[in-house]
């Protein structure tokens, strides 16, 4: 047992030398070799002996001299984007595609090669031979670098130690819309890149001076119209507050472990460098317009020709009715599908609860007027206006009182003396007011009483509006208050729709 473990031990011991020496032979750079390398020769062997490992580490950043720092200045990195396309914006997943060509400058005092002149260029192979800046799009949802066979990148080395780093990238960006107004909304896009690796005081991230960002002459979008772009820059604090200190801390101020720390927490302290590219993006209603608005107007109008039709024309009022109400939400169902479900109300809501309330109404009013119309006894009325109208259809007397009216009985004969002056109706709950029956006179009222073909009987009607008695009444029927609630509707309804639709579109474009 004792010499199975000591072959064990001694195994172990060898495994471990192989990789400390093969770790010291891959760490311990040789002499950097003192050639004509640096002065004359092929650009991929000035570039070789430029990032030698013996004399240059691709790890570390480019410090600047400072002499206010111990560490040095921060690495300040330009930015430039050219945007090639912007493809459709997706409201339900709330983010867009976008094809883009960034590039970066820094200067790198390491890479100076003054003897030659021209430039050194190359791909992904030079890139992994100097160091570059770790910058990521903080709003992305998807990216990759684009390229056939081999990715789009370019690296090139000027003789001053400038290096330009460009990248050709196909980017789903996430955009927080506000969709209040659709679709006659304007939407603020960002494209925002920061600084991964390094926080504000070792690199630093700026636009160029000249055409930050630059747009496709001939970019042209199928939903949206690009009003404007404008770039911004600004830096990004990470704040880790720990429970304990949280009551001590102010707001907008670094937690004092967060600030000891600031490497140990990485990205959740610190300031880090940001820069913005902004799109202004507004939709174009023309395709809305045409297959929503309109149709959903004319679908409204529709519903308003059941106040033409006959009151009794059940079956086609009410297949009118119901029809337009169906097509119509059938209609509103296809353009919401397409949008998320938000907690506030939308533009198109509110077109759609209106114009629902639009239809309904008219439904409403048909079986309204369809109700009085079936009624069987006639109303009376002290003005014939929309206040007594209303009034009196919708709160009708079960019992109405007895009233001296004028029976307007003359004798037949032109000078006959004996006349009817006075009567008393008594009404029957199952007749009309306006008749009038020889059993309800009392025989005591006619001193001289006369055959009854000699009688006439005056019935005011809606036409002469006449006086029943000194009441001063006007008597409608049923079927009269019907027609007259149809005749108003089709004036009501069309000037709400109208006034509805100035404080709409004042609110939607303003």
């Amino acid at each position: 047992m004792m010499i199975g473990y000591r072959g064990r031990g001694l195994r172990t011991l060898q495994a471990v030398t192989l990789v400390y020496t093969a770790f010291c032979v891959q760490t311990v750079q040789p002499a950097c070799s003192d050639d004509s390398t640096a002065d004359g020769g092929n650009r991929v062997e000035m570039l070789m002996w430029l990032t030698d490992p013996c004399r240059y580490d691709r790890w570390t950043r480019p410090i600047p001299p400072d002499g206010n720092s111990k560490t040095g200045a921060p690495t300040r990195v330009s930015a430039r984007v050219y945007v090639y396309f912007l493809g459709s914006v997706e409201a339900q997943q709330l983010h867009f595609t976008a094809h883009l060509l960034i590039r970066y400058r820094w200067r790198d005092d390491r890479l100076v090669h003054s003897s030659s002149k021209s430039s050194i260029q190359g791909e992904n192979k030079l890139k992994e031979r100097v160091w570059t800046p770790h910058v990521y799009i903080v709003n992305e949802h998807d990216s990759n670098i684009m390229g056939s066979g081999r990715q789009d990148i370019l690296v090139t080395v000027q003789p001053d130690g400038t290096v330009l780093y460009s990248a050709r990238l196909k980017v789903s960006l996430l955009c927080m819309m506000n969709l209040q107004k659709f679709p006659f909304d304007q939407q603020t896009c960002p494209l925002i890149l920061e600084s991964w690796t390094y926080n504000n005081t070792h690199l630093e991230l700026v636009w160029e001076h000249d055409s930050p960002a630059i747009l496709n002459s001939n970019l042209r979008m199928t939903e949206y119209n690009l009003v404007s772009i404008w770039t911004d820059a600004t830096v990004s604090e990470y704040t880790l507050l720990s429970t304990t200190e949280n009551k001590h801390v102010k707001k907008n101020e670094y937690s004092p472990l967060s600030v000891e720390h600031v490497h140990y927490y990485g990205k959740f302290a610190g300031n880090y460098s940001q820069l913005i590219v902004n799109f202004e993006l507004e939709r174009e209603v023309g395709h809305y317009i045409m297959d929503y608005y309109v149709p959903s107007i004319m679908l409204v109008v529709v519903s308003w020709v059941s106040f033409w039709l006959d009151p009794n024309a059940v079956p086609g009022r009410t297949t009118l009715g119901t029809s337009t109400m169906l097509t119509f939400i059938t209609l509103s169902r296809n353009i919401g599908s397409s949008l998320p479900k938000v907690s506030y109300i939308k533009a198109t809501e509110i077109w759609f609860l209106v114009c629902t309330a639009f239809i309904f109404g008219s439904l409403v009013e048909f079986a309204f007027v369809n109700t009085i119309w079936r009624r069987k006894k006639n109303v009376e009325l002290k003005k014939v206006n929309s206040k007594h109208i209303f009034k009196s259809t919708l709160t009708p007397q079960m019992q109405r009182k007895s009233i001296s009216v004028d029976s307007g009985i003359d004798r037949g004969a032109a000078g006959a003396s004996p006349t009817v002056t006075s009567g008393k109706l008594n009404r029957r709950e199952n007749r009309s007011r306006s008749l009038l029956t020889v059993g309800d006179l009392d025989s005591a009222v006619c001193t001289n009483p006369e055959p009854l073909e000699n009688f006439s009987i005056r019935v005011p009607t809606l036409n002469d509006n006449k006086t029943v008695g000194s009441g001063g009444l006007f008597t409608l029927t049923p079927q009269e208050i019907a027609q007259w609630i149809d005749q108003r509707s089709r004036i009501a309804f069309p000037a709400a729709f109208l006034v509805f639709n100035c404080f709409y579109w004042l609110y939607v474009y303003v």
